[in-house]
């Protein structure tokens, strides 16, 4: 073989993919957009930076390789043993949040994602940092915002309320001491008044509830849809005996949800279709679970007065009416509450209908939703 032996010749090629691999890694590492650093597990001395921690940090490679992760850690973060391995050599892939500093003075909270590794022997790991400083400033303000949507939600209950108990005991003050007096067109005046307040009344309530969604805190557990539904058709039933509507409600329904919320959301969607069959001869509503594209969804499905769907996208919206108060009732809050729910748990809610053909309205529920989740709306 010219000389070469069978072990020069494998020794060559073992040489060949090292070389091979360190420059792959080599790559890999000098190409990462976040930070990149290797460091000694013992001392936390830097043993390797990326370019994107020199762009992003401010120092130099070389003064980089003359610090350890303390030198960048702002003072109240080495302070505390949070997110650091208890044995950095071992210990698998952990993620923790650290206020760094930049080399001006600049600082920056970084989520690392740090894996440990053997290097020349001795233990060390390799963090990528990646800044996200936008982020909780993001939800500092957003906490900031539901601060002030709780100050007005308040402000609303409040200062709104009084004025319309003042309207409406005056008018029902005119209408039972003066009532006589008045012609008929006066008394009707009176009663309009009253009524508008009333309706005032219950849009603040709805505005409060709507807002209060996004805050309230969700306890998940298994619910039983199905007897859920039961429930809430019997109470429907008892307001309007007199109804020939029939519901069909499919057994075994479960799911992982709030129940507490899942409750309003199915008081809405139950109530909404015994609203718009109440002009039917016989009303039927019905609740099933329905496969599409691999998903299963729910359904509530009634034969009521329908809707136009070229409008179904105004469906959600809060305040959004698709029929005239008069027929129907309503504040147009109902379905918007219903999809802020939803949303809450993961899915999605959609609606399919026809005028004067009845409505279905399909929605999902993530089967990922952590017990005790809190509000991301």
């Amino acid at each position: 073989m010219d000389g070469l032996s069978r072990r020069d010749l494998r020794d060559g090629a073992v040489h060949k993919f090292l070389r091979h691999s360190e420059r792959h890694y080599r790559l890999l590492f000098e190409s990462n957009p976040q930070p990149v650093w290797v460091y000694d597990a013992k001392t936390l001395q830097f043993l390797e930076v990326n370019q994107s921690a020199v762009r992003k940090y401010g120092y130099s490679r070389e003064e980089f390789l003359a610090m350890t992760l303390r030198d960048i850690r702002i003072q109240e973060d080495n302070s505390t043993s949070s997110g650091t391995p208890s044995n950095p050599g071992v210990d698998p892939e952990t993620i923790a949040v650290r206020k760094h500093r930049k080399r001006d003075g600049t600082p920056i909270d970084a989520e690392i994602t740090s894996v440990p590794l053997t290097l020349n022997g001795r233990a060390a790991r390799l963090d990528v940092a990646t800044d996200i400083t936008a982020r909780k400033r993001a939800n500092a303000e957003l906490t900031a915002a539901n601060r002030e949507l709780e100050s007005f939600s308040y402000s609303v209950s409040h200062d709104l309320r009084a004025p319309l108990r003042s309207i409406s005991g005056f008018s029902t003050a005119l209408l039972e001491d003066f009532g006589d007096s008045l012609n008929a067109e006066a008394r009707d005046y009176l009663r309009r008044i009253r009524l508008a307040t009333e309706r005032m009344g219950i849009l603040i309530d709805d505005l409060l509830n709507l807002s209060r969604l996004a805050r309230t805190k969700m306890t998940v557990g298994p619910v039983d849809l199905s007897n859920m539904a039961k429930l809430i058709a019997l109470e429907l039933q008892k307001t309007q005996p007199e109804r020939l509507a029939e519901f069909r409600i499919e057994d075994g329904l479960q799911a992982l949800a709030d129940p507490h919320l899942m409750r309003i959301a199915f008081e809405n969607l139950l109530g909404n279709a015994w609203k718009f069959t109440s002009k039917r001869e016989r009303a039927l509503i019905e609740l099933g679970k329905a496969e599409g594209n691999g998903t299963p969804a729910y359904f509530v499905r009634d034969n009521g007065a329908g809707f136009d769907p070229a409008y179904k996208d105004h469906l959600f919206g809060a305040f959004q009416r698709l029929h005239n108060a008069s027929d129907f009732p309503g504040t147009g809050v109902g379905l918007a509450t219903v999809e802020r729910i939803i949303r809450r748990h993961g899915g999605r809610i959609w609606a399919e209908g026809a005028v004067e053909q009845g409505a279905t309205f399909y929605f999902t529920l993530s089967e990922k939703i952590e017990a005790g989740a809190s509000a991301k709306s």
